[in-house]
This record gives C-alpha cells, structure tokens and sequence, in this order.
C-alpha cells in the first residue's frame, strides 16, 4: 500500500473504537458500532462498490444497549464522521470507498462490506 492510503487507514481505524483502558465493555461497543455507523452512512451515500450488512448492524445496535438514532448523535459517531468528511475534501477522497470495509474491528467489524 502507498504512504498515504496507510495514512488515511491509520486515521479512520484510530479514530474509531474506544481507546482508554478503563471503558467498560458496554462504551466499547457504542463507540465501536457509532463509528461503523458513521462509515456505514458515508458508504451508502457515496461508495456503490458497498454495501452494508444490515442484520449484523442491527445485532450490534441492538447489543449496544442504544438506538440508532442516539449512537448517531454520539461523540463517537460525530468524531468518525468528521474524519471520514475531512478526508472526503481532499485528493485522496476515493480512498475511502477501499478503505472503509477495513477500518473497523471488534464490535464494528464486518458492517460496512464490499458487494459480490
């Protein structure tokens, strides 16, 4: 891979998914499906080559003790989608539709794929 896409890879996996030791389980996996969600919305709008797996994003949902609606107005989702967006206004803009497929492990993993 170029310097760059492992750049823009880099960002969007750290951003993603909570970082402190003291999180409990439960923060981990809103944080981790909020930012997937970010993804899987940035991917429905703008990348055709994806789709999103619908019955694994409603288990996880479901799991994280929330709504959809307030996992997408959370610090976590709003934070990967400002990464997402600020990545989007640059040339390397059609990395993002490669990338987003991988830039979620754990609870996060597997949502946003790429089509058959």
């Amino acid at each position: 891979m170029k310097p760059a896409i492992l750049a823009a890879a880099a960002l969007l996996c750290f951003s993603s998914g909570a970082a402190l030791a003291d999180v409990t389980e439960q923060e981990a996996i809103q944080a981790q499906v909020a930012g997937a969600m970010a993804s899987a919305d940035y991917a429905s709008a703008h990348c055709p080559n994806l789709k999103i797996d619908k019955e694994r994003l409603d288990s996880q949902v479901k799991r994280s003790g929330m709504s959809a609606d307030q996992l997408r107005a959370s610090e976590d989702y709003a934070d990967q989608r400002q990464v997402i967006e600020s990545i989007a206004s640059t040339e390397k803009a059609a990395m993002l539709c490669l990338l987003l497929p991988k830039a979620h492990g754990g609870y996060g993993r597997g949502i946003v794929v790429a089509k058959d």
